[in-house]
């Protein structure tokens, strides 16, 4: 889980400062006042600058640096539309001065007008080709329009001729960061605060690349330095709040959370991934959602609707940046080569890393045609997809780390859904259906979804039956386990765990002699945490066991020696109570409101479980506490996962192909344009 998802509000780049000298043949009493404003605009009292820069008009309008320093000065007020107005007028009086053309694109960028602000940088630059504060504001405005690679050659050129320009380093950064590079991002960014410590922005994305590296402690101190300047700043809260989370910090959460509710919007001012973990209300996830995909949606270019499309087949294309060692791409392979081919064409796009895995050869030599999107624009990407003529396009990635909903903000396709990777709704005009189940969406709460819900049945999980575990069993010893005891456990990460969840794991440990909690070892911090909330409720710290990140068939082979998973509320298991099933281990799990803290429910119904779907977290706590004391009633549950397990609809992968591609047979004859 990460704060930061692909939105930004970045301000600060170069390129609107005051001009120099006014042509030689003005007048002294222009001259003058000239001189006056811009020594008053350097010296900070831009209020004034702009008086006097008015007076200078008023007298004599045909300075086109006049116009320019004054609109500088406006865009510092905010005055953006005023801005435009000035830097417009000194073009009037001459289109080659590059100064305003600068300052203009810049401002049209802050304004949400990216495809704009590009028309006049890139006029600067056939004007003046090593302007770096031309290429600075190009290489912001065209990650606006979502990270490229001629984004990042921009601000790479930029620093190439003016090393000590913060603000191209601030900009590089920021691509880095939206592209997965969090240790370039974190160098990049670095050098830009060590440049020009004044440059705000640059603090909370530098906190994120922290974040991702594991140095959580320095992010969090990031996030806590910028606090104490602008106590309000919701960057650094957002920060905060992913730090404290990943760490266990759970009172660090709280006062954050506290914190934001009483800013104007509340927790909608957190990203909406980072909400889900921390919150259960799903009338808060769709404000937040809503922010979120006004943000992805600001500056991008919609393509014309398509014509209507008559296909022998249907043309479904996934867009995901996960195509690689990860959880969504183990699930999904199958999937991918299961399709009916004979009525469908199955497309691709791939905007991650390519980690060289065996999966994800795999999973793209399923697609019967791919692009390798890491590199391209949203509107690029968007563009293959039209050209393809697809008729459905389907967001693998919602608002989890590094995603670009940009894409299909821009509108390829004429049916866009939103499925697997993000629990709960995208909240935006551009994405059409949610792909879900009965279980993760129930009636009464369809109306926090902007989407139209396609309840699939059985479950809206997909499973690849060809995962495999380790044939040699492994030992207690070898797991850091010990010799005896009931072994609860839950391989969540550790900012899924919360206090409330946290108080009856330590009672459990309390009710039953030798036992023990294997957990997952996300974190140092988080493990320090955790063992010491377990000592402040009288459980000894070691009976908390932490395992490592491990190869996926050693993952699933660790299994066969826990005795029984306990979810985590309000964030589910997901993949590991899918992975836990799969191996036959029984979980128990305790359904909230939301979409994300119901997933393991719809996972046990689908595995004719639901009689481990409790109520509450009293009946929780009970229901574990009566398995852990019945050897034999955990035996029998083993024996039903286990027997005949391919059958069982969570794992009927051919199955749920065929009611998912009769999914899509639907919203297409409902679908106005086709």
């Amino acid at each position: 889980m990460s704060a930061h998802d692909g939105s930004h509000a970045t301000h600060a780049v170069a390129g609107a400062v005051p001009g120099g000298r006014v042509a030689p043949h003005v007048t002294r009493e222009v001259a003058q006042l000239y001189a006056l404003a811009v020594a008053q605009q350097r010296a900070g009292n831009v209020a004034a600058a702009i008086e006097t820069y008015g007076r200078c008009l008023a007298l004599d309008p045909r300075y086109p640096e006049i116009h320019n320093n004054l609109g500088t000065a406006l865009d510092q007020m905010g005055r953006l539309q005023e801005a435009v107005a000035c830097f417009e007028s000194a073009l009037s009086l001459d289109p080659g001065y590059v100064r305003p053309l600068v300052n203009l694109g810049k401002v049209l960028r802050l304004q949400g007008k990216a495809a704009e602000a590009l028309v006049r940088l890139e006029r600067a630059l056939t004007l003046a080709p090593d302007n770096p504060a031309a290429l600075t504001n190009l290489g912001f405005a065209l990650a606006d329009l979502g990270p490229s690679r001629a984004a990042i050659d921009a601000l790479r050129r930029a620093i190439a001729l003016e090393p000590a320009l913060a603000e191209a380093r601030h900009g590089l950064g920021r691509v880095l960061l939206d592209c997965g590079d969090a240790a370039g991002a974190c160098d990049s960014l670095q050098s830009a605060v060590a440049l020009k410590p004044a440059l705000i922005d640059a603090y909370p994305l530098l906190a994120n690349s922290l974040i991702l590296l594991q140095r959580l402690p320095e992010a969090l101190a990031v996030a806590e330095r910028l606090l104490e300047q602008r106590p309000e700043d919701v960057e650094a809260l957002r920060v905060r709040l992913n730090c404290a989370s990943r760490m266990c910090d759970w009172e660090r959460v709280e006062s954050t959370l506290t914190r934001t509710r009483r800013l104007p919007g509340g927790t909608a001012n957190m990203p909406p991934f980072l909400l889900l973990g921390v919150c259960d209300d799903p009338a808060e996830h769709l404000a937040a959602a809503r922010v979120r995909a006004a943000a992805a949606a600001r500056d991008r270019v919609e393509l014309p609707p398509p014509p209507v499309w008559q296909h022998d087949k249907i043309r479904v294309a996934y867009v995901s940046g996960d195509f690689c060692a990860h959880a969504l791409a183990f699930l999904t392979a199958e999937m991918f080569e299961l399709h009916d081919r004979s009525a469908f064409e199955i497309h691709g796009v791939s905007f991650g890393p390519d980690d060289g895995s065996a999966l994800r050869k795999r999973v793209l030599g399923a697609f019967d045609s791919w692009l390798e999107g890491a590199d391209k624009s949203d509107l690029e990407i968007a563009t293959w997809m039209r050209q393809r003529e697809i008729d459905i396009a389907v967001d693998l990635k919602g608002y989890t780390l590094a995603c670009r909903p940009g894409i299909l903000a821009c509108r390829p396709a004429p049916i866009q859904a939103s499925y697997m990777g993000y629990p709960g709704t995208m909240a935006a005009p551009f994405i059409d259906y949610l792909i879900a189940d009965r279980h993760v969406i129930p009636e009464a709460e369809q109306r926090f979804y902007t989407e139209k819900i396609i309840h699939l049945p059985d479950t809206y999980w997909v499973n690849d039956r060809k995962r495999r575990m380790l044939e040699a069993s492994l030992t207690r010893a070898q797991a850091g386990l010990p010799a005896q005891g009931f072994v609860f456990c839950s391989f969540n990460n550790n900012w899924k765990i919360t206090q409330p969840t946290f108080d009856v794991w330590m009672r459990l440990l309390a009710q039953v002699p030798g036992s023990v909690l294997w957990l997952l070892e996300d974190n140092a911090w988080a493990a320090h945490n955790l063992r010491r909330a377990a000592a402040a409720r009288g459980i000894d710290p070691q009976r908390l066991v932490f395992a490592p990140r491990t190869a996926s068939e050693i993952h699933l082979a660790r299994h066969c020696l826990a005795d029984l998973v306990l979810d985590t509320l309000p964030y589910n298991a997901h993949t590991t109570a899918s992975d836990a099933l799969w191996c036959g281990l029984p979980v128990v799990s305790c359904p909230g409101r939301s979409f994300a803290s119901r997933v393991a429910a719809s996972l046990l119904n689908a595995v004719g479980l639901s009689e481990l779907v409790t109520s509450s977290l009293e009946e929780y706590e009970t229901l574990a506490l009566e398995l852990a004391r019945s050897p034999a009633r955990l035996a029998a549950l083993r024996a039903r996962l286990t027997s005949n397990r391919e059958a069982l609809p969570l794992f009927d992968t051919p199955r749920f192909c065929r009611n998912l591609e009769q999914a899509y047979r639907q919203v297409l004859r409902a679908s106005p344009r086709v």
